[in-house]
Order: structure tokens, then sequence, then C-alpha cells
């Protein structure tokens, strides 16, 4: 029997899958174990929780797709608690961005992740891959739910400071933001950092574009123009006509989002993403091949940091 476990470690919560002969039977929900996120003896206690409700007797391969597994330090650290929970196990850790394709049941493709934050990864069938953007919030994440957010920020301050009345888009933000003028909005920002806060406003955009607010659909057009941006890099770094997987809440849960981003890429197929990452991660853990029995810790750590993208 082949059981293994895919792990998808947000920066929110890690979904953990255990599988066995191809068949799912256990699945558990916890909090992040993001060690950039959360630090490394918070990470391991929700690991546990994950792990111990899955269980880990008779597992041969774990995969686990970590948000910005980019550092030889943090894979380092999240191969070590994973080994030291699944002893026996060939521990193997890519960024998330790749459980996309995975899940999508493709080992070609592109996939383009907006939620809280942004980023785009492909691959080709020779495994030759690119990535696009994933710089987070300070750097980059254009085109995700939290610059959205920002953006409708900027554009009720901007109206506050050129004594323009409160437009529509700055009074939906504000409603779903209990507050009762657009002057609040800066000391709520610098108060309220929590990155997912702010990205399940960008609703508001969606909802007001749908109307045809001008604001809103200026907002989304920016959005989607720089997503598109994203897919469209790696396309032409892998040199590939497709397909472009849409991931992340932003992306999946927004229909008028998903058709901007097809305007602006012409002649290619963009499909969203309908099972969850994790079933992405279950699937290349189960491709993982065991390791030689004379290898060692460090050549598997090795081989861990080479699947990163």
């Amino acid at each position: 029997m082949l059981t293994v476990i895919g792990l998808d470690i947000g920066g929110s919560k890690t979904h953990g899958i255990r599988s066995e002969d191809g068949v799912a039977v256990a699945e558990a929900v916890a909090g992040s174990a993001n060690i950039a996120s959360v630090g490394a003896a918070e990470a391991g206690r929700q690991l546990d929780a994950v792990l111990t409700a899955l269980g880990t007797d008779g597992v041969s391969a774990i995969c686990a797709g970590a948000a910005g597994a980019d550092g030889a330090e943090s894979v380092g650290m999240l191969m070590r608690l994973l080994g030291e929970r699944v002893p026996g196990a060939t521990v193997r850790i890519v960024h998330d961005a790749r459980l996309v394709l995975a899940a999508a049941g493709l080992d070609a493709g592109v996939a383009v992740i907006a939620g809280t934050g942004s980023v785009a990864w492909g691959a080709r069938a020779d495994r030759t891959d690119a990535r696009a953007g994933g710089w987070g919030h300070l750097l980059g994440d254009e085109g995700s739910g939290y610059q959205v957010a920002l953006d409708v920020v900027r554009h009720a301050l901007d109206r506050m400071d050129a004594c323009a009345p409160v437009d529509a888009l700055t009074a939906a933000l504000l409603e779903r933001c209990g507050l009762t003028g657009p002057e609040q909005l800066i000391d709520h920002v610098y108060t309220t950092q929590d990155r997912r806060y702010w990205a399940e406003r960008a609703g508001v955009v969606t909802a007001l574009a749908a109307r045809g607010d001008g604001a809103a659909c200026a907002i989304l057009g920016r959005a989607a123009d720089a997503l598109a941006a994203l897919a469209r890099r790696v396309l032409d770094r892998l040199d590939r006509p497709g397909p472009v997987v849409l991931a992340g809440g932003f992306a999946v849960h927004e229909p008028l989002l998903q058709r901007a981003i097809r305007e602006r890429l012409p002649g290619t197929e963009v499909r969203v993403l309908t099972d969850a990452p994790v079933t992405g991660a279950v699937r290349l853990a189960a491709a993982t091949r065991p390791p030689h029995p004379h290898s060692t810790d460090a050549r598997s750590a090795s081989f861990a940091s080479k699947e990163l993208t």
C-alpha cells in the first residue's frame, strides 16, 4: 500500500490530506505552519496538530507546498520539522504555486495565484520552470486582493484631498470597515495590518465593477493587467502557449476578474482551479521516489531544495 501525506502550508492555515493507494482517507486543517510568518516553534505545533489528526504510521512520502518557500534556512527548518515527525518518509518541499498545476492534473503550464498575495509559476514537461512575482506585500503582490483593497483606500483618500464628495466605491469600503468617513481610513490601515482583513474587502471592487462603476472598473482592470503580465512573463520564458490556471481566493471567487484576465490573454487557455491545492501536494508526494537505502539526510535536503521554485 502506498501511503502519502500532502500539505498545503499557507499564510493563514495548514491543510493536510492522507492518501492510501490514491484514495483520501483523512483530512485535517490547523493554523499556519509557515515558518517565515509564525516561527519554527509555532510551525511545529501546527504540524503536530495536522499530522496527529492524519496519522503518520506507514507514511512513505510527504510533500509540503509552502507559501514563500524560497530561503534555504526556512526550507531546511521545515525539512527537519517534518522529518522528525514522519521518520522514514521521503520529504519533499515545493513552493505552494507548484501545487496548483499538480492539483489541476497538469505537468506543464502556468499557475497564477491571486489571493492575499500574488505570484505566477510555470513548468514545461522537461521540468524547466520559471517564476514571476511573489515578492510579498512590501515589494509587489500586484493584482492581489490585498493590493486591490489598498487601491480603494488610496482612491478614497485622493478624493478626500480633492474635497470631492464620497462616491459609491468609497462608501462601500467604509461600510465594510465599519467606518463613517474617509479620514478614518488612515488610522484604520495603520492599526489593522492583517493583510487577510484587507484582502477580504477587495470584493467591494468586483461588486461595483459589475454595476459599471468607473472607479471600480479601473481598479479591477489594473489588477487584471498585473496578473496577465505575470502570466505572460512566465509563458514567454517557458516558450509555452499555456494553459494558465488561476488559483487563490481572489481569482477563484471573482468571475469578473477571471473574464478580465482572459481578455488580456487572447489565444491562451485560461482555467480556474476547481480542486483544493492540497490535492496537488498529494499527487506530488505519490510521485516522489523513495531515497536510496544508503542516502543521507543531507542528500534528501539537497533534493528538496532543488524542487523549490
